[in-house]
């Protein structure tokens, strides 16, 4: 996540998974992000990103206005990260 830092960036993980479930998720995976509860699908929707009760793995970079900047999707989480930090290294956020 530091690379991610020195880009502008803050990287932020939003599931319809309920916070029981992320806090182990996270363990486990010794996942370095934060994660966020989405399980009203509030956030989720609003970004086109559900289907059927789960999320894509969809990944966005919003501006700090708000808009999106950029998004990818693919099923596989690290292809998301390679594709995003690549398209921030073009485009720093700081």
């Amino acid at each position: 996540m530091a690379d991610f830092d020195k880009l502008g960036a803050v990287v932020v993980g939003i599931s319809v998974d309920d916070v029981a479930t992320l806090t182990s998720f996270q363990a486990k995976m010794q996942a370095p992000q934060q994660f966020v509860s989405d399980v009203g699908e509030t956030v989720t929707k609003s970004y086109g990103a559900d289907i059927s009760g789960v999320a894509k793995r969809v990944t966005f970079v919003i501006g700090k206005d708000g808009k999106i900047l950029y998004s990818y999707y693919d099923w596989s989480p690290l292809t998301n990260v390679n594709k995003v930090y690549a398209w921030l290294q073009a485009h720093p956020q700081n």
